[in-house]
């Protein structure tokens, strides 16, 4: 008689999990039926190195840092993180104007733009594409009972390591079969007064994005 242990079918619920989920994501709905969305999945050691990146960009964007602390922790459960990306330039010939050129031609002609989080400019349905793609994946995590949180912090890490090539918009799906929530215990890697120094330093002045620091218009 075959017997498997607990952690041996966890590891394989996590691998199915993943594959449904990205079938599910797959399968969202898309403008114009055109499915350009790239999904891949990152275990061990690039999530290793997603962590390290993002807790190197403390000065410039704490929420980063704190972020890869978080994910620090995660690792030592089984976790795993989707990454889901797409190109910025637009296939479509909508001309909607929703980029700020009058017709796609114009955006996808236009110099690229490179940016902490993405590159640009993008396409708006591009975007919404993506975004319905993630959010189908983490439902679909739900339902089968994972913990699960949609970063942009670890996506636009990989983006920036090459985890994930060949994208401009890039957002992630981290899933977790930890003992508990993992992603509702972020403030312990901040203290409150740390907090309150982080978003007066952050918000107020305007100079600063919510990801990250950005450089003032001389």
């Amino acid at each position: 008689m075959a017997i498997k242990e607990m952690s041996e079918l966890i590891d394989g619920g996590m691998d199915r999990a993943v594959e449904l989920m990205t079938l599910a994501a797959h399968n969202s709905f898309r403008f114009k039926d055109r499915n350009t969305v790239k999904i891949i999945s990152v275990e061990g050691e690039d999530l290793e190195q997603i962590a390290e990146y993002c807790f190197s960009l403390g000065d410039m964007s704490p929420l980063a840092a704190r972020d890869g602390r978080n994910l620090v922790q995660l690792m030592k459960e089984p976790c795993s993180l989707l990454l889901l990306g797409d190109k910025r330039k637009s296939e479509f010939n909508y001309n909607c104007g929703a980029c700020g050129y009058r017709t796609c031609a114009e955006l996808n002609k236009a110099e690229e733009v490179e940016s902490l989080t993405a590159n640009g400019p993008s396409c708006l349905f591009k975007n919404i594409n993506l975004n319905v793609a993630a959010n189908t994946a983490a439902a679909q995590a739900h339902r089968l009972g994972l913990h699960c949180r949609v970063f942009s912090t670890l996506a636009f890490a990989a983006m920036a390591l090459e985890v994930i090539t060949d994208v401009d918009l890039v957002i992630s799906v981290s899933v977790s079969a930890a003992k508990k929530n993992p992603y509702f215990d972020r403030h312990e890697f901040w203290t409150k007064d740390h907090w309150d120094e982080i978003f007066d330093k952050e918000f107020p002045t305007y100079n600063r994005g919510f990801i990250g620091a950005v450089e003032e218009d001389l």
